[in-house]
């Protein structure tokens, strides 16, 4: 089974998809980007992924032609191409080729890219749990657009596995919390609330993120988003990460602290199977 992609109206083999060297993606990171999977072989949560696509797209004022149910087409017929049990889908689209300079041409024709790849799959996670630390904020003001700028990214990541932990969470200087760098936060209160960083200008309104809030309330726990600091997260019952790949992981420790009794929580457990009851089944 092939990995594949899709470079501007072509499938072919993923070792041969090329850009070109001035391509505004490769050297502005003036590009957005989406990320979706499958379940049962058919692409979660297509609609509401799409619509953050588009809003990306909105926010940079990226001028294109494309059209949702003809990302949708692509992306099918890409699933279907690969033939993988479950699959995972990256979209990028640039502003495209233009000699190197930071005005934006006033005529350009964007460059879209997907590419396929088998999905391995991560529900051992949720048995095992992950180790995070926390870092300071130094990333652009505008994290609700799915940009390709993610250095700071990078180097928190970097940063955290250097520090043996599975994954960095970015906190403000007054100890605000917004996520990791590929995924939402969210805590368990000791008093049996679900809470999770209000949406804003400061963390990527996760599509997963949202369905767990569901899934959640369907099981009866109660919710809230609103802020959360550190010193909450550190005193959580338990803590959970979440994103398309990584569903509900519980978070045994941060910054070297047990979050509860430092072993995957029962509520976690609760909403991973009612998220996989409620939607998991229902793809496509």
């Amino acid at each position: 089974m092939p990995e594949i992609a899709y470079v501007n109206g072509e499938f072919l083999p993923l070792e041969r998809a090329l850009v070109h060297v001035e391509d505004r993606g490769y050297q502005f990171a003036d590009a957005v980007y989406e990320f979706l999977r499958t379940y049962g072989g058919q692409p979660f949560a297509m609609d509401e992924h799409l619509q953050r696509l588009f809003a990306s797209l909105d926010a940079i004022g990226l001028k294109h032609s494309f059209t949702a149910p003809q990302l949708e087409e692509i992306i099918r017929e890409a699933i279907r191409r690969a033939a993988f049990p479950e699959t995972m889908v990256y979209l990028q689209i640039s502003r495209g080729q233009a000699k190197r300079h930071r005005g934006i041409p006033p005529n350009y024709s964007p460059t879209l890219v997907i590419t396929v790849r088998a999905l391995a799959s991560t529900a051992h996670l949720c048995q095992i749990g992950v180790k995070l630390i926390t870092v300071p904020d130094q990333r652009w003001a505008r994290c609700d657009i799915k940009t390709v700028g993610l250095l700071a990214n990078v180097l928190a990541y970097q940063a955290a596995q250097q520090a043996g932990a599975n994954d960095a969470v970015f906190c403000d200087a007054d100890g605000t919390v917004h996520e990791a760098t590929a995924g939402n936060i969210l805590i368990v209160t000791t008093g049996g609330q679900l809470v999770t960083p209000a949406k804003s200008h400061r963390l990527l309104a996760g599509v997963t993120r949202d369905k767990l809030l569901q899934a959640a309330t369907a099981a009866g726990i109660p919710t809230a988003e609103r802020r959360i600091t550190r010193t909450e997260l550190l005193a959580a019952a338990e803590a959970i990460l979440t994103s398309s790949t990584a569903e509900v992981v519980p978070v045994l420790a941060v910054d070297g602290q047990k979050i509860g009794t430092g072993k995957p929580g029962p509520v976690a457990a609760r909403i991973y199977q009612q998220f996989i009851r409620q939607f998991a089944s229902h793809a496509g």
